[in-house]
């Protein structure tokens, strides 16, 4: 911030204040300190970063009003890359040049609030959060210039109950319903004896605070925050499972060459599961009895069995069982001949 002081006569004074604020009202009107692109944009599809880019731009009006013009371009700018749909971070503690008395306290606040980020809370209570982090960032900015300790102490409070309101709303169970590796997407419903709350969108999340509360519906969790939040979790989950089709030539017990090939395949993807479960099952079509099905479903399955054994697939790994004509791919009447019925079926979890 620019202050002018000066023991010159009055008339001096007046011209270089004119000067000063001449340049001022230049500098206002282009480069960074112009934020009216903001009116333009469609806004991003979060609560938090329409509201966090709304807090760095009333930051950057009053940085603007006090002729602070690096402060005015660098809130300006969070304001217009939140207002695009960018995630953007609290700042961090050495983008300002703080004394060491003030430090410790920071980096711990700056702590507290990116623990609760990563446990959700930009999507579960995106209007604090984004107060939280205009806060922060406007206390830092406070006590780098050091000068103005009433302003200092203001943005310290506003983060301060900011921050409050964003742990009392992320306390609890955190429910997120989330799609398959495949897309497909389920129905949840998250219920207690005080309510329920069902989520069928992808993303869609619900909170219980407390065990005596009813499941509350918290909106669609941010991507981002499903990486920070679940992130782990899902890369330690079981891989899904992998389906092979195994043929045999027209009345024969012999494996098509196409799924002789795919053996090798079969194998390669055991070696990569850490505890693998390999399940053959043996199908038919309905052209013969159920019983007589049954028995070459099992005969075939076997086999294929025999194979993947001797493929050096450990036999505790592996099941064998027979579904007859039970579970058709190509749903048939009853004597019907249909060569796509007719496999093994190879599933490894």
């Amino acid at each position: 911030m620019l202050s002018l002081t000066s023991n010159r006569p009055g008339k001096v004074r007046s011209s270089v204040t004119a000067l000063l604020l001449a340049l001022s009202v230049s500098a206002c009107a282009v480069g960074p300190y112009d934020a009216d692109e903001l009116a333009g944009m469609t806004p991003p599809d979060s609560q938090f970063l329409q509201s966090l880019s709304r807090e760095y731009m009333a930051l950057g009006d009053l940085e603007r009003a006090e002729y602070d013009w690096p402060d005015t371009a660098r809130f300006y700018d969070r304001a217009i890359r939140a207002g695009k749909g960018e995630l953007v971070e609290p700042e961090m503690l050495d983008q300002r040049n703080l004394a060491p008395a003030g430090r410790k306290e920071l980096e711990q606040a700056r702590d507290q609030l990116t623990n609760l980020f990563s446990a959700g809370a930009r999507s579960i209570a995106g209007l604090s959060s984004a107060r939280a982090q205009g806060g922060f960032d406007c206390w830092m900015q406070e006590l780098e210039e050091g000068h103005q300790p009433d302003d200092i102490e203001n943005c310290r409070k506003i983060f301060l109950a900011a921050l409050s309101d964003v742990e009392a709303s992320v306390n609890g169970a955190l429910v997120v319903l989330l799609p398959e590796k495949d897309g497909k997407l389920g129905v949840i419903s998250v219920e207690n004896q005080q309510g329920a709350v069902t989520l069928d969108t992808s993303r869609a999340s619900a909170l219980v605070a407390r065990t005596d509360a009813a499941p509350q519906a918290s909106g669609i969790f941010a991507a981002d925050d499903v990486r920070a939040v679940f992130g782990k979790a899902i890369a330690a989950g079981p891989p899904q499972p992998v389906t092979f089709l195994l043929y045999f030539e027209q009345g024969a017990d012999v494996l098509t060459t196409e799924s002789l090939a795919l053996l090798d395949k079969v194998l390669e993807t055991v070696r990569q599961r850490k505890l693998p479960q390999v399940e053959v099952s043996g199908h038919t079509d309905r052209s013969g009895s159920a019983s007589f099905n049954d028995r070459l479903a099992l005969d075939r399955a076997s086999i294929v069995g025999q194979e993947v054994l001797r493929r050096g697939v450990p036999e505790q790994f592996l099941t064998v069982e027979s579904y007859g004509e039970r579970a058709p791919i190509i749903p048939t009447a009853d004597g019907v001949s249909e060569p796509r019925n007719r496999r093994v079926e190879i599933v490894i979890r």
